[in-house]
């Protein structure tokens, strides 16, 4: 615990950049070897756009996804298998903040002990082609069996895999959770016949429901098209399908938060408690939305130190 203790007190004095000395060199994989599931014909360029200096501020957005892939951040002279946290960035879900609400917690994570792995997931909607939410589950899933997959080379522990949302990625990272799929044994892809269940669930400013009183008829229509139906909008509300052998959560959330409203994660919270289920929360008045881990003077920034004891408990 010492490690995460000094890691806790550096993180809000040091650029993310430094933050990297103890982890090996991240790589990324692509989700599958040929086209993804969902992709045959589309044409689309990928589009990444550099919001930061490229030096000591990296904070790309990356637009127009075809291949998703995962980048692998791995702690360094691990003895044990290690937990593994499939990281889903937010945007708004036709855009990927990878870096901000992706790779930072990634190789903060790495430091500490536990596996990062940053989802570059094909969006909802991209320049040419509206995917839904049916791609970017197709996504979050495979980079979960994949991570199972290759649980050996890269020391983690396949039981402990669980997602992170950010922001829109909340819906993606939490669709697992609520719509567990196990093993698949007679799946012709080998990497598919393994579960996508995850052993616990964290987001910060998350959208998780759909409700259009919570999320707007704009997340809906990008998930669902234009005319969604209440089937729909009732399957993709995490609040409606928490039941006591929930796996564990955390949330964090400023209670002022316009782009996606805290009654997200508030609804999320109640359903977690009537279930009897551990959830632990991060609630502050103000702070506003999309901070990532970065410390931006307000409480709210202090979530990560609270996620990172409590990832370490799981």
């Amino acid at each position: 615990m010492k490690t995460l203790s000094f890691l806790l007190g550096t993180l809000l004095i040091l650029p993310t950049s430094l933050l990297a000395a103890d982890t090996k060199p991240p790589f990324e994989v692509r989700l599958w070897e040929s086209t993804a599931p969902g992709s045959e014909g589309v044409q689309d360029k990928e589009k990444v756009v550099e919001r930061g200096d490229g030096k000591t501020l990296i904070d790309r957005s990356i637009s127009d996804t075809v291949i998703p892939t995962l980048t692998v951040h791995l702690p360094n002279k691990q003895k044990e298998p290690t937990a593994a946290v499939v990281i889903v960035p937010g945007g708004g879900l036709t855009r990927a903040v990878i870096d901000k609400e992706g790779n930072d917690l990634a190789r903060l994570l790495s430091q500490a002990g536990i596996a990062g792995l940053v989802l570059k997931f094909r969006n909802a909607k991209t320049s040419t082609t509206f995917n839904g939410i049916e791609v970017m589950e197709a996504d979050i899933r495979r980079a979960i069996r994949l991570t199972r997959f290759h649980a050996s080379d890269w020391n983690i522990n396949p039981q402990r895999v669980g997602t992170f949302g950010f922001s829109a990625g909340g819906i993606v990272a939490v669709t697992p959770l609520i719509h567990p799929i196990g093993e698949r044994p007679d799946h012709q892809d080998r990497i598919d016949r393994l579960s996508s269940e995850v052993a616990f669930f964290g987001g910060a400013y998350p959208l998780l429901s759909m409700q259009t009183e919570v999320a707007g008829a704009g997340y809906q229509k990008l998930l669902f098209g234009e005319k969604p139906t209440k089937d729909q909008i009732n399957k993709y509300s995490a609040e409606l399908h928490i039941t006591p052998n929930m796996p564990p959560a955390f949330v964090a959330h400023a209670l002022d938060d316009k782009g996606v409203l805290a009654e997200n994660s508030l609804r999320f919270e109640s359903a977690y408690k009537k279930a009897g289920v551990r959830i632990r929360t991060f609630f502050r008045d103000t702070g506003g939305h999309g901070y990532g881990i970065r410390n931006m003077g307000a409480p709210i920034n202090q979530w990560v130190n609270s996620y990172m004891i409590w990832i370490q408990e799981q």
